[in-house]
């Protein structure tokens, strides 16, 4: 089926967006307090494979208290199902709503909103997934806080639409790539903000 909207997921998955704002800030707050004496020497692969851990283990803590949300692990990759129609990765936004993208096939297939083969089994009788990124980012002007998306691209692996999970966020004005606390290159993503979503110019 095509890749799901920006309406269809506000509508069927909203419910879930102020659980998983609450997770993200939980998690920022275990590596404040856990990680604060180290976080200067850290370089930000290392930063985000921590972010990414505790990311995943209180993603597996919500879905076992969560109806509709089921986590899911084959070999390195772990995703959450939401309400059977939606599969979500953790990942560290690099730029913009652009992700970090290792050199595989199926972070590719992944990317491109289409399930990796050898994953494909993880739901074998629900309908075509939308692939979505759960993308995190701390904005160096604001180290004590999270911002929060759920980031979906389209079948080019460009970005096709964003939501914020924030409190707050409704993004009027927003028109460059978002401060991220990440020592990658940036690659510019120049997108258009309405109300809480974002989608992208081109």
């Amino acid at each position: 089926m095509p890749i799901r909207s920006v309406e269809d997921a506000k509508v069927e998955i909203g419910h879930h967006f102020p659980g998983l704002m609450a997770l993200g800030r939980e998690v920022h707050a275990f590596f404040m307090r856990e990680c604060r004496a180290i976080a200067p020497m850290l370089e930000a692969r290392s930063r985000a494979t921590i972010y990414r851990d505790v990311f995943v283990r209180k993603l597996r803590d919500y879905c076992d208290a969560t109806n509709g949300a089921h986590l899911h692990r084959k070999s390195q990759l772990v995703l959450v199902g939401l309400e059977s129609k939606y599969a979500l990765r953790v990942k560290r936004l690099s730029g913009g709503f652009s992700v970090g993208v290792s050199p595989t096939h199926a972070s590719e297939q992944y990317d491109a909103n289409e399930m990796p083969d050898y994953a494909s089994t993880l739901f074998p009788d629900a309908p075509e997934a939308t692939l979505l990124y759960l993308g995190w980012s701390v904005p160096e002007n604001a180290p004590n806080q999270i911002d929060i998306y759920l980031v979906c691209n389209d079948a080019n692996r460009n970005v096709l639409w964003a939501i914020s999970l924030s409190d707050g966020d409704d993004g009027r004005g927003i028109q460059q790539p978002l401060p991220v606390d990440d020592d990658d290159e940036n690659v510019a993503v120049r997108v258009l903000v309405r109300g809480g979503e974002r989608k992208a110019n081109g």
